[in-house]
């Protein structure tokens, strides 16, 4: 079974992970269908919408602890050499999230732990079902948190909150998760197909580069300090201007009538 599936359809791009068994834990073979299914999207001009979700129950249970099991007899160079490596590879998956020229939603049901939550910080949006639950559980393994997670978490929460949810452990509820800034959005486990699609066919409806360049300030706007924000602003916003979908969103503002973006 290939543990990464993908499909386009109405420029929504849906990246499944397919390892229900087990909980759809990161392994080697589903990083690099992640990395290869973002692949197909970079370029792609299809594509207005990304959607990660889990196969089954859950959506991701973190790293898969029995390969891990099996590599910690090996020497410490060996595995430093294997874990640099497959740090490395997930990190590259993180850094490409981030620069995809659209907005990516995680669709969540069941447990997102570990990486699982660190995947969901990764993603600009996250919707969740009411039994949907996040937990970092990094330190019950004894590691340090990875997948971008100690960047994007203090960025959602909070300092004193991310620190919180690191250190202790603590297993948050959807509703909790919501509270504190993690998730954008709770349902029924049975409207959560209809309510990720409606949000990702508005995103898609919508002009391509005007959500790219939104995406981009928000996500460089911690970088920046106000002067360079202001200038990136301004930058984007002419570069929005002057192409046609600019034209499009005025004519069919002043018309009354949907704008019909390319």
């Amino acid at each position: 079974m290939n543990p990464v599936e993908t499909h386009l359809q109405d420029g929504i791009f849906t990246i499944t992970l397919s390892r229900p068994k087990q909980f759809n834990a990161l392994n080697w073979n589903m990083l690099n269908g992640l990395n290869e299914a973002v692949q197909l999207i970079e370029g792609n001009s299809e594509v207005r919408c990304v959607v990660i979700e889990g196969k089954g129950d859950n959506f991701m249970a973190g790293g898969d602890i029995v390969y891990f099991h099996d590599m910690i007899d090996a020497e410490a160079d060996e595995k430093r050499k294997i874990f640099s490596e497959l740090i490395s590879n997930v990190h590259q998956l993180v850094e490409r999230l981030a620069n995809l020229p659209v907005p990516v939603i995680a669709k969540v049901r069941g447990a997102a732990a570990g990486f699982g939550m660190s995947l969901v910080t990764d993603c600009d949006l996250a919707i969740g079902t009411r039994n949907s639950f996040y937990t970092s559980a990094y330190n019950l393994l004894g590691t340090s948190p990875d997948g971008g997670s100690t960047f994007h978490l203090p960025r959602s929460v909070g300092m004193k909150k991310a620190m919180e949810i690191v250190l202790l452990t603590k297993r948050y509820s959807a509703d909790e998760a919501l509270e504190i800034g993690l998730i954008n959005q709770v349902v029924d486990d049975e409207d959560l197909d209809a309510t990720v699609e409606k949000a990702a066919n508005q995103i898609a409806k919508t002009a391509r580069l005007a959500v790219s360049n939104a995406k981009r300030l928000i996500r460089q706007s911690f970088q920046n300090d106000l002067n360079k924000q202001l200038k990136l602003e301004q930058e984007l916003f002419i570069n929005c201007a002057v192409s046609g979908d600019f034209a499009e969103g005025v004519r069919a503002f002043v018309e009354k009538r949907p704008a019909k973006f390319d």
